[in-house]
């Protein structure tokens, strides 16, 4: 499929799938600016999309389906910008075709497909890769590094709030309140973020989850907007509190370590070791909550798809990564329907 007659140094020729604000705002610009990528082509559906690309890539090949695409071949990956529930179908379907495939998160949380889409890129020896962003976000980027070098100890308790107004999100037809295609509501959505960054700080397994769920008082409407999650670890917890029903756009928390506490602002972090030091206070230009795409987080999320399709020892953290998230997410779902309950964490190593 992909890479015929290249030569080596070139850089892979890519498809953007779905032409939507995350592809125009946050995709597009990255692939745009790397040497090791290109994108040609686009698969895009709605008619009005496809004269948006004559205009902002006029020399890229347009496809109405991806089976057009891939008839056509010459390409080596894709990167998926569908709205979520699509997008299992369009992995497997690219990964089959012996694609490298770069999705937007979040993946979905059917345990068989994820397990169909691994084998299949296993076998084919094809990187799948999940845009797990937030972790290059500068204030977050510090805060993993601040951990990792031991300033607070062993991370014993995280609590993570994720403020958001009503009819956050949306896309370009409002997707993300419609069920069908968006697949869930606010955990789906903001809590995918946030379970890899606890899972980051963790370094080790959840036990047990629970969560409570509370959804619009509109009628009809079956996707969360409010979600409280608890997580067990072997020796520590965390906690998560998400909502689209805050007067506010706001994230904040607290990462409690045996040496030492982060106190995390939506623009700052204030790190106290307990050891008569005096806080010190880390300030980042912009907030956590400001805007929807950050394409300025995007380019190491790029590097580290490159590393992976170029090192095989690499290959495969990122989407394990994404399968945690998708479980702890399935299970989350499960807890909600059976009342809350307590329900043990499978381990998928």
């Amino acid at each position: 499929m992909g890479g015929n007659g290249k030569k080596s140094g070139d850089p892979l020729r890519g498809a953007l799938l779905g032409f939507g604000n995350v592809a125009l705002h946050a995709h597009l610009p990255v692939w745009q600016q790397s040497k090791h990528f290109k994108i040609d082509s686009v698969v895009e559906p709605i008619p009005e999309r496809r004269e948006l690309i004559k205009t902002v890539l006029p020399d890229a090949r347009i496809y109405a389906d991806l089976d057009l695409l891939l008839e056509d071949g010459d390409v080596d990956f894709v990167d998926i910008c569908t709205p979520s529930s699509f997008h299992g179908e369009l992995m497997l379907r690219a990964c089959r075709s012996g694609l490298h495939v770069f999705c937007e998160k979040p993946l979905f949380t059917s345990s068989g497909l994820l397990r169909q889409i691994e084998e299949t890129g296993n076998r084919l020896h094809r990187a799948l890769f999940v845009v797990n962003n937030w972790k290059y976000a500068p204030l977050w980027s510090r805060t993993l590094e601040l951990i990792r070098e031991g300033r607070i100890g062993k991370v014993r308790s995280v609590c993570l709030s994720v403020l958001r107004t009503p009819n956050s999100g949306g896309g370009i037809s409002n997707w993300r309140q419609c069920a069908q295609f968006a697949g869930g509501g606010i955990l789906l959505d903001h809590g995918w973020h946030n379970l890899y960054l606890i899972l980051s700080m963790m370094k080790e397994r959840p036990l047990s989850l629970s969560a409570h769920m509370q959804y619009p008082q509109t009628q009809g409407s079956d996707l969360e907007d409010t979600v409280d999650l608890a997580m067990h670890f072997p020796r520590a917890e965390a906690r998560l509190h998400l909502t689209w029903r805050a007067d506010c756009r706001r994230n904040h928390g607290t990462i409690i370590g045996d040496l030492g506490t982060l106190a995390m602002g939506d623009d700052h972090l204030i790190l106290e070791t307990g050891n008569g030091a005096p806080p010190v206070r880390y300030d980042f230009p912009e907030p956590l909550s400001k805007g929807s795409h950050h394409p300025q987080w995007m380019a190491q999320v790029v590097e580290s798809f490159r590393r992976e399709i170029a090192d095989d020892k690499a290959r495969g953290a990122n989407f394990r990564e994404g399968k945690w998230c998708a479980h702890l997410i399935e299970l989350a779902y499960r807890s909600q329907l059976s009342g809350s309950c307590l329900l043990e964490v499978e381990d998928l190593l």
